[in-house]
């Protein structure tokens, strides 16, 4: 990996792809165009190893990491391994744990807890060793645009220096929740049927389950529709973080660090997996969660990860949309650089087939937060759906689901379209 300021002359630096943010969806659509001979930098802000949310990975991501090579660090890491989750309803009531083997055979059937500022690192220095330059402490202020195409980004200046413009065939934004194409260009849109807010922080010493169970996520129902996520980390420490509505988290007269620390302990069956535990480090909180672009892709540009869209993190579903776009954006983006056809047609080719998995889990969130829905009572209606279901907790949802989500329906109105 290299560092920032670059040394060239501006005039003389060229790509083929310029990735902005150095995330999981970045590092992973990079370094899949750099092993197809594609010239490929990444612009990361921040200096790796750098804090993040969002730790939990799903077993659809299991066949794309190792088509990434990555593995055999994973399996070598102290991650804790992943084969379930499970929901306890407001009353305590703890569900049998949904098992990934129930619809996956073999290894791939577990996936990881991942402390992601050593993730991220790790995928960003696995991008650079597959030929990618990345450069961090470089922040990109813009998207060079000419006419209607993007042709090139423009770098923030360092020590006082001026702004220095690269040129690119392709910009991809992967700059997650900053959306910087998005804010650039006027498509940042909040998702209003899906208004939450989340606080969140860790603990060192809460309790896990006994055996495979140790390492599942479980999610505590709370009252008002909210839910509090229950993740196990390396080290012993447990990610606890509560979603719900911002009117009930975030008051003015009351700050989020009092609301966490209230409504961990209104929680009896998650607080008492805590007793004994110690809080560490601070209190974090997002007051509005939900966002998505109208537009995802044009000439000349490609958004991938959470720079398109931001949904709810029920399902884990980040890290897997994150790689699984990148990957698909790959296929795409090689395919209009090698026919040199740069158009929103060609780059966004892989749109719809992604769409179609979002909107499955989007059902599948809407269901979450119906008063009158109950994953239980759905398995028992619908038993031959019970497979489908694990599947959307897995993320194989890059398929035709139109089956499953018409039994959703029966149970669940279906949400507004996105617009």
């Amino acid at each position: 990996m290299v560092g920032y300021p670059l040394r060239e002359d501006p005039a003389s630096i060229n790509y083929d792809v310029v990735i902005i943010g150095g995330g999981p969806a970045g590092a992973a659509v990079s370094m899949l165009l750099a092993r197809r001979g594609h010239r490929c930098a990444i612009f990361e802000k921040a200096k790796f190893p750098r804090y993040h949310i969002g730790e939990s990975l799903i077993p659809g991501t299991y066949s794309a990491l190792d088509r990434l090579g990555l593995l055999s660090k994973l399996k070598n890491s102290n991650y804790p391994v992943k084969h379930s989750v499970r929901f306890v309803s407001e009353a305590g009531d703890h569900s049998t744990p949904f098992y990934f083997s129930e619809t996956i055979e073999g290894e791939a059937a577990c996936t990881w807890q991942v402390e992601r500022s050593s993730f991220d690192q790790m995928m960003l220095e696995h991008a650079s060793s597959n030929g990618v330059r990345v450069c961090q402490s470089a922040a990109v202020n813009s998207v060079v645009f000419e006419g209607n195409r993007a042709a090139g980004v423009r770098l923030a200046g360092s020590n006082g220096e001026a702004e220095q413009t690269l040129r690119a065939r392709v910009v991809v934004d992967a700059s997650g929740h900053a959306t910087l194409l998005g804010r650039q260009l006027g498509l940042r849109r909040d998702v209003p049927e899906l208004n939450k807010a989340s606080i969140w922080g860790y603990w060192r010493g809460g309790k896990r389950a006994p055996g495979i169970d140790a390492g599942e996520t479980t999610i505590f129902a709370i009252r008002g529709g909210g839910w509090f996520w229950y993740i196990p980390l390396p080290d012993q420490i447990v990610s606890v973080g509560v979603v719900a509505d911002p009117t009930f988290l975030l008051n003015p007269t009351i700050s989020p660090e009092e609301v966490y620390n209230r409504e961990t302990r209104r929680c009896a069956p998650m607080w008492e997996r805590l007793s004994g535990a110690d809080r560490v480090g601070p209190v974090r909180w997002a007051p509005r969660l939900a966002y998505m672009n109208s537009r995802t892709c044009g000439d000349g540009w490609v958004m991938v990860g959470d720079a398109r869209a931001f949904l709810d993190p029920i399902y884990s579903s980040g890290l897997f949309l994150a790689i699984a776009s990148a990957e698909l954006a790959a296929g795409c983006i090689d395919d209009a650089l090698r026919t040199n056809d740069l158009s929103a047609a060609r780059l966004g080719a892989f749109e719809p087939k992604l769409i179609a998995g979002v909107e499955v889990i989007r059902r599948l969130i809407h269901a979450f937060y119906d008063p009158q829905f109950s994953f239980g009572q759905f398995a028992r209606r619908f038993p031959e759906h019970r497979k489908a279901l694990v599947d959307c907790l897995v993320g194989d949802v890059l398929k035709d689901m139109s089956t499953f989500a018409k039994a959703l329906g029966q149970m669940t109105p279906a949400p507004p379209p996105l617009a």
